[in-house]
């Protein structure tokens, strides 16, 4: 028998794929592409929480470290000994539950730095700065962000308003204070109380500050949670939020020169 040139003696097995081989092929490619979608989401989410995890702790390195430095300085005096600088110290903007996300801390005291860290452009004789009053307040507003304003002036009655009252920490729920109290002067914080409940604000030795810090996107299975924030308990809904609560406490150094 012979076989013209274009004959194949194994039929048409070696033609192409069968419908079914097909079929399997397909299979197979739908199977490796959806793994690495799952791989791909997974990275993404991975990603997206590490970012999330960042910015909070970004955000509570900033509120500790405005937060403490206020506190710090509050109520200092470069000459306690003389009337020209009158008492400052905790005032009587500090208020408990000024709204329903929380408190309010205010605090003056003296310094020859207005409230954008530049030197007095006022001088003594000697040409050193002068040492005016500075006053900063904080607490939230309705976006949920934590306020700094500040005024400065030579004294209480002619404070310029120098930084008006602006979010600096955004994803703030609650923003709560307590202040430690040490009346005899000796066995420092005997208690901590709410703003106003010290009969005498030199007794005010510390303040504590609590906050509680949500992430801006939804990046946790969606589950209702309780916080607790110093005196306060915050109830959140099932929005798969990242929240993390931060307490830390500030000794109050600035009552003396």
């Amino acid at each position: 028998m012979v076989m013209s040139a274009h004959t194949n003696p194994y039929g048409n097995r070696n033609a192409g794929l069968t419908l079914i081989e097909l079929l399997v092929a397909l299979a197979l490619s739908t199977l490796l592409l959806l793994g690495l979608v799952q791989i791909a989401t997974a990275a993404s989410s991975s990603t997206q929480l590490q970012r999330n995890q960042a910015r909070i702790q970004e955000h509570a390195r900033m509120a500790s470290k405005v937060l403490s430095a206020a506190v710090r300085q509050a109520g200092f005096n470069p000459q306690p000994w003389s009337a020209e600088f009158p008492a400052a110290g905790l005032v009587e903007l500090s208020v408990d539950d000024v709204s329903r996300a929380g408190d309010r801390l205010a605090v003056r005291y003296w310094s020859d730095l207005n409230c954008f860290e530049n030197r007095n452009p006022d001088v003594d004789e000697a040409g050193n700065p002068l040492f005016y009053i500075r006053e900063s307040v904080f607490d939230m507003n309705t976006t949920q962000s934590l306020t700094h304003q500040c005024r400065y002036g030579p004294s209480i009655s002619e404070l310029t308003t120098q930084i008006r009252r602006q979010g600096f920490i955004n994803e703030v729920e609650s923003f709560q204070v307590l202040y430690g109290v040490d009346p005899d002067g000796e066995a420092g914080i005997e208690a901590w109380v709410k703003a106003g409940q010290w009969t005498d604000p030199a007794a005010v030795v510390g303040v504590r500050v609590g906050l509680l810090l949500a992430s801006t996107d939804a990046v946790v299975t969606p589950t209702a949670q309780r916080f607790d924030v110093l005196d306060a308990t915050t109830n959140r809904g099932a929005d798969g939020k990242l929240r993390r609560v931060i307490d830390f406490s500030v000794a109050i150094k600035g009552k003396s020169g």
